[in-house]
């Protein structure tokens, strides 16, 4: 237990070096939708949807800055099991940045992972490889940019009893098109409860940073993310 908590500890830190450097900060809201769904043999679909929400106003840099979604975001795909710790993902993605602006950002997305569960007792380690296509699409300019990155995720999950569960990550995000660079950190620190065999709700906090423009200024986002997490078979044996 002690392990684990230094170990989500270290990922924060590590998380939030540049946050001095960062220029823009917003706190809100972070309502998730993770469903799965397993299938025949090998195989299991999937759904995430969230929202990150800017409940306020505020002055950013002598702008006014309003309180509004940020972005909305729609993911699906299939999963396949190669073995008992690792598994295959093929999905698609949209999400809109400013959805309810004028000046809103359309990406669709396709991905591939792989992923790896490896159990330890009560922990149970995740790492996830993954690569992102994007088609980025500019309403106002009407253009589209093709862009691809690849991102690395390392977590965990420590069952506390056979209710409760804490869950954490990091994931460091590497642009690919042009030159091999860092641009995009996601980490989160949750406490999970398991409502029944199918069903689990988790709260806990969420930090997301990304490259906001050609000056390397970084854009620095504290969220309080809710999630409710379903999983359910279609074909029972």
């Amino acid at each position: 237990m002690l392990r684990f908590i230094f170990i989500l500890f270290f990922i924060f830190e590590v998380s939030l070096e540049g946050y001095m450097a960062q220029s823009v900060t917003y706190y809100g809201a972070f309502p998730t939708i993770d469903c799965t769904v397993k299938l025949k043999n090998k195989w299991s679909g999937y759904s995430y949807l969230f929202s990150a929400i800017k409940p306020y106003e505020s002055i950013e840099h002598n702008t006014y800055d309003a309180a509004r979604f940020l972005s909305t975001y729609a993911e699906f795909g299939m999963n396949y099991d190669l073995s008992s710790v690792l598994s295959g993902t093929f999905s698609y993605v949209n999400q809109r940045s400013e959805p309810f602006g004028a000046n809103y950002t359309n990406e669709n997305r396709v991905f591939q992972q792989l992923t790896l569960k490896l159990p330890y007792g009560r922990f149970q380690w995740k790492q996830r490889l993954r690569f992102d296509e994007r088609f980025i699409k500019n309403v106002h300019s009407s253009s589209t940019v093709f862009k691809h990155r690849l991102r690395y995720l390392i977590g965990g999950k420590y069952t506390l009893n056979d209710n409760i569960y804490l869950t954490g990550y990091i994931e460091s995000f590497f642009d690919t098109k042009n030159k091999f660079k860092y641009s995009e950190n996601w980490s989160a620190l949750q406490i999970g409860y398991k409502i029944n065999r199918n069903n689990a709700i988790e709260i806990g906090y969420l930090f997301t940073g990304w490259i906001r423009n050609r000056n390397d200024d970084w854009l620095n986002q504290h969220f309080l993310q809710f999630t409710w997490v379903s999983q359910f078979k279609i074909f029972k044996k």
